[in-house]
């Protein structure tokens, strides 16, 4: 699973994570779009509200960590 595919199944909208998380206003999207290691610092909560083990989170997060690295590179 893919870290977008867990936050619109588990939360729906990347808002709603927010409000769960609570943090500002467009701070997932943010987070999501160019920095998604902020994940980490609640890896444990994500882990728990969607029923899957933290390791499984750890790697979608990863992954999309990688995906951005790519994204940016062609960006530049």
């Amino acid at each position: 699973m893919t870290l977008d595919t867990f936050i619109k199944i588990k939360f729906g909208t990347q808002n709603r994570l927010g409000e769960a998380l609570e943090l500002g206003q467009n701070t997932v999207n943010r987070w999501y779009n160019q920095d998604p290691k902020r994940f980490f610092t609640h890896v444990q909560q994500l882990a728990k509200w969607g029923d899957v083990p933290v390791e499984e989170v750890i790697e979608m997060i990863e992954q999309r960590c990688t995906d951005v690295r790519h994204l940016q590179a062609v960006r530049k």
